[in-house]
Parts: structure tokens; C-alpha cells; sequence
């Protein structure tokens, strides 16, 4: 099949908006967030300063997963790397820079994640309030997949079965539950699951300049989808105690999401692995197509830790501990290397291609 993926550059101009998409963060961590809208409803979607372990490679994961996702598994939002003139001095925690894309849901429509479903609509196998938001942890749906609502419609949960198949092969690391949505009308009533979006948080693209880290990460993954056994203390470096139970749970919770969709969701199982071999074969032959294309005119310096000057500046508003860490970690970081990040992200994906049809085929 013909795929290509499109790693040019939108320039837009903040005074140039349409408009400013509101979307107030229902969840552990609340806040307001105001993306501008340009002509024909496309939605800025800006790097954070304060996002932890945020580099430029978060926007080219964007671009790549949605340009994957779309092309081989299911209709999906199409990102580009982007830049908003003006936005980082009108709103500073912001750069302005990030991706674009179109509006993941039509006039009339709104959004309703999966933690505010289950606030609205209680249901004793899902004990949302227990549910806490972490970046770099893998989450477990099979309670979600348990309760009333996705076992009277099937058709829904299939469609989330595919999603969270889907987030299994990119690692996302941050694939929780206001991640993913239903589409509502006016009235409320639910449409069918709104379609996979926010993809930075994919493992191979995550710790360009701190390799061990990123080997760490990645082997992490892996673990997870196997799930080898979590070892008596191995996660006692981690002294919050609720932290180290979720980490734990984190280890091997994407072992237990590939068990119960191949046992649940036949069906779904089955297509996924079609579309899987598709993309795998595509890799074999034409690996070149699946490059990231450096583009000089976007920034491709990496500093991982640069966050922590951010989230000391915009969340805790602590200036003295901000200035302190831009003598620790400011900077513009460590030149991305595209030949060699290209060579990890496709042999990395082809490792986690080949644990999942490990899980997934049935012998």
C-alpha cells in the first residue's frame, strides 16, 4: 500500500485564530486549557514547559502514530508539526510550537472521557475514585471492560478493545482514562467512541538524550506485555507507597489488557492482527517510509529534564526553586540524532510487534 508520512511544517499566526478551543481538564490534575482554532477547524495543540520529560520528538510521535494509526488500523486524526506565532508570549507556559490538527468531534458534539462517564454513571466494578493520573504507567482495563455499560454495548466495546490494542503497540505511557472518550450529542446520548488521539507519550520516542533511561523505559514496556512476575522489592526504590502499588500494577497490567481481549474479543483480536501484519510487512520492505524527516525549521534539541524548571514556574509558582533548576537543567539539551533515533523507534517497534502476536495468537 501507499503510505507516506508528512513531516513539513504549519505556520500559523495566534492573532490569525478562528477561535480558542476550551477545554477544561475533568480529572486528578484540573485546569483550563485554550487552544487556538484556525480556518477550517484546525486545533493547535502547543509543547508544554511544565509536561514531564517533554522534548520536540513528543510532537514527531504525534506524527507519526496518527499517520500510522490512520493508515493501518482504524480512522483517526492526522497530526502536523506546527508552530503558532505570538502564542508563547500571550500564554508563557507554553512553547509555540507543537502540532495541528482537525477537531476530533463535530458541531454539536462534546466529549465525555471515561472518568467523567464513571463519575456520572457510578458502577460497582469500576472504582474510579481509586483512579489517579501518572505519567509513565500502563493501565489496566479490565474492570472498564467489566462493567454494565461496555457489556450491554458491544459494538462500543469493541471499538475500545481496538483502541487499547492499539495503545499496546505505540507504549503509550500515559494512555489513562481521560485519554479516552465517548462522542455525545446536545442531549447527551452516546455515539460510539470518540477516535485515538494524544500519542506524545509513546516509549520509543521518549528520552532521546538519556539513553539508559529510555532503555529502562522501553524494557519496561516490554515487561509489561509479557508480564514477567513483579519480584519481592524490586520497586522499593520508590518510597510513596501508593506510587510503588501502582507501579507494580503498572509492570504487568498490559500482559493482563492482551489476555482479556483475545479471550473476550475474538473478533477484534483477529482484526487487529491483520492490520499488525499489514504494518509489520510494510516496516520489512520499506522501512525508509516510517523515517522521521528532520526539518531544520522545527526545534530538534532535546533536553528531558528541562520540565522541571517549567513545572516549578507554572504549577508550583515557586520562581526561586525555577531559577535554581534553570542552573540545573536549562539549556536547550542534546541534538537529536534522526539516523539513529530512526534505526531505534523501528527496531524497538518490531520487538513489541512480535511480543504482542506472542500474547495475541492462539496456538
Amino acid at each position: 500500500m501507499s503510505f507516506k508520512l508528512d513531516f513539513t511544517v504549519e505556520d500559523h499566526i495566534y492573532a490569525n485564530r478562528t477561535g480558542n478551543l476550551r477545554a477544561e481538564a475533568v480529572g486528578v490534575v484540573k485546569g483550563e486549557k485554550h487552544f487556538p482554532v484556525f480556518e477550517e477547524n484546525r486545533v493547535f495543540k502547543p509543547l508544554t514547559k511544565s509536561k514531564p520529560f517533554s522534548t520536540p520528538l513528543f510532537a514527531y510521535a504525534e506524527v507519526f502514530w496518527s499517520g500510522v494509526i490512520n493508515g493501518f488500523f482504524v480512522q483517526a486524526p492526522v497530526y502536523h508539526l506546527a508552530f503558532c506565532r505570538g502564542y508563547e508570549k500571550e500564554s508563557g507556559k507554553y512553547y509555540d510550537y507543537g502540532t495541528v490538527s482537525p477537531l476530533s468531534c463535530h458541531k454539536g458534539q462534546h466529549l465525555l472521557n471515561l472518568l467523567e462517564f464513571f463519575r456520572k454513571y457510578p458502577d460497582d466494578r469500576v472504582d474510579i475514585d481509586q483512579y489517579v493520573n501518572y505519567c509513565q504507567m500502563f493501565y489496566d482495563y479490565r474492570d472498564i471492560f467489566e462493567s454494565g455499560y461496555f457489556r450491554e454495548h458491544r459494538e462500543t466495546a469493541e471499538e475500545l478493545a481496538m483502541q487499547v490494542l492499539i495503545s499496546v503497540l505505540k507504549g503509550d505511557q500515559n494512555y489513562h482514562y481521560e485519554n479516552i472518550a465517548f462522542v455525545c450529542d446536545d442531549s447527551g446520548k452516546i455515539l460510539g467512541m470518540a477516535p485515538v488521539i494524544d500519542h506524545e507519550f509513546s516509549t520509543y520516542f521518549m528520552f532521546p538524550d538519556k539513553f539508559s533511561r529510555h532503555i529502562y523505559w522501553f524494557d519496561e514496556l516490554e515487561r509489561s506485555i509479557q508480564g514477567r512476575p513483579v519480584q519481592p522489592g524490586e520497586y522499593d526504590y520508590i518510597t510513596n507507597e501508593t506510587e510503588r502499588h501502582l507501579m507494580e500494577k503498572s509492570a504487568v497490567c498490559l500482559h493482563g489488557n492482551l489476555l482479556y481481549i483475545r479471550e473476550h474479543y475474538p473478533e477484534v483480536t483477529d482484526k487487529f492482527l491483520k492490520k499488525l501484519e499489514q504494518f509489520e510487512t510494510a516496516l520489512e520492505e520499506n522501512r525508509e517510509q516510517f523515517y522521521l524527516e528532520k526539518n531544520p525549521e522545527y526545534p530538534y534539541y532535546a533536553n528531558s529534564m528541562g520540565f522541571m524548571v517549567g513545572k516549578a514556574r507554572y504549577k508550583d509558582h515557586d520562581e526561586q526553586k525555577a531559577e535554581e533548576y534553570e542552573t540545573q537543567y536549562g539549556g536547550k539539551g542534546k541534538e537529536i540524532n534522526f539516523e539513529i533515533i530512526n534505526s531505534q523507534i523501528i527496531y524497538e517497534i518490531k520487538k513489541v510487534i512480535w511480543d504482542m502476536k506472542n500474547i495475541l495468537i492462539q496456538r
